[in-house]
């Protein structure tokens, strides 16, 4: 599947000239490594150089060679499908990511060099309507109107994405005859672009069904057990005036309380890292969380009914990571096997994507 990208050229001269700086960056530490190496005189020596390298030396192999061979602003496009915040929605998260990253991110809003677009649907009408990314982050307040469009896939052939790189801004915009459909925002981004030159790119588009049944990336699952784990402990939190009453009538015991309070509290944690942090962050508190209760030798109701909730939440995080992981060491370490890998088969997707999926 292919989407229109539309790139401002000035960021594409911009990148350019930035590529060339990098590139002779790469070109001396590859010169210097190449000389340390020639220098050593036992293999304990090299040994120990490539150990203090680690990483950093396939990360900076596949870099230079994209600053070799890559274009500017090279890019990839996937969907996520997601349950909604309501039940009786879901969501299509859609990203693009700069095709040269190969670390695992530490923040949500530096996925490779772009933001993203939220699109929500309603499960009973099919109504759809999406929130793009503008100013480093800055969500639009209130959604475009995609009633026009049957579908995810109806949407990708029609509309387009924009793209500021310098500003962490991506779009979904309309097709020009559907100008009235054209938001404020969308008439106030065209006015802010003023007659600045534009390029335009057909970039690659992983689908949703292509990550959780090609790839295997469960993350509906995942995003299931999150909101599904905020959606129980909100319950348990509401009913702390029935708690407090039980407690005045002497049937719970003020130790059990309190320590009913503690756990609530350590589960709150727990979501506020789960909401705000990326997944890498997240697997460590999730599982001290759910081994501390899982081995707790009395637990409170209030465990109990939280426990496989937590334990839903592990699993699918954790199989995320894990695939996430084998997927980024296989495309560095073993190139040609991850290329030609078979999983790839049925996507339809450029090398370059390819190498550049394992980004998020």
């Amino acid at each position: 599947m292919k989407i229109r990208l539309k790139l401002d050229r000035l960021w594409l001269d911009v990148e350019r000239e930035s590529m060339k700086k990098l590139l002779q960056k790469y070109k001396t530490w590859e010169a210097q490594t190449l000389e340390r190496v020639r220098q050593t005189k036992d293999l304990h020596t090299l040994r120990e150089f490539f150990y203090e390298l680690g990483e950093r030396w396939e990360w900076d192999q596949v870099t230079g060679e994209w600053l070799s061979e890559g274009e500017p602003l090279d890019a990839v496009s996937f969907v996520l499908r997601l349950p909604g915040l309501d039940p009786k929605k879901e969501r299509y998260v859609i990203y693009a990511v700069m095709a040269y990253s190969k670390g695992f991110t530490d923040q949500f809003d530096h996925l490779g060099d772009k933001e993203r677009i939220v699109i929500e649907r309603d499960l009973e009408t099919g109504k759809m309507v999406a929130w793009s990314t503008t100013g480093h982050g800055a969500v639009d307040i209130f959604p475009t109107d995609l009633s026009d469009f049957a579908d995810l896939d109806e949407i990708v052939r029609a509309c387009h994405l924009t793209a500021q790189p310098g500003d962490h801004a991506l779009r979904l915009c309309l097709p020009i005859e559907k100008e009235r459909h054209w938001t404020l925002y969308q008439r106030l981004w065209t006015i802010a672009s003023g007659t600045t030159s534009f390029t335009w790119r057909h970039i690659d588009m992983v689908g949703p069904d292509d990550i959780e049944n090609g790839l295997g990336f469960k993350f509906y699952r995942y995003a299931k057990a999150v909101i599904e784990l905020e959606r129980a402990w909100q319950r348990l939190t509401a009913g702390t005036v029935e708690r407090a009453r039980e407690l005045l009538l002497d049937r719970v015991p003020p130790h059990i309380e309190e320590k009913n309070k503690r756990f609530l509290r350590q589960v709150e944690g727990l979501l506020h890292i789960l909401w705000f942090r990326p997944p890498i962050k997240q697997l460590i508190p999730a599982q001290a969380l759910y081994k501390e209760t899982r081995n707790e030798p009395t637990p409170t109701k209030v465990q109990e009914e939280l426990l496989p909730y937590l334990g839903e939440l592990v699993f699918s995080l954790n199989d995320v990571i894990e695939k996430t992981k084998y997927l980024k060491w296989k495309s560095v370490v073993e190139r040609k096997g991850y290329a030609e890998s078979s999983i790839f088969d049925n996507l339809g997707i450029s090398g370059l994507a390819r190498e550049a999926l394992v980004v998020a």
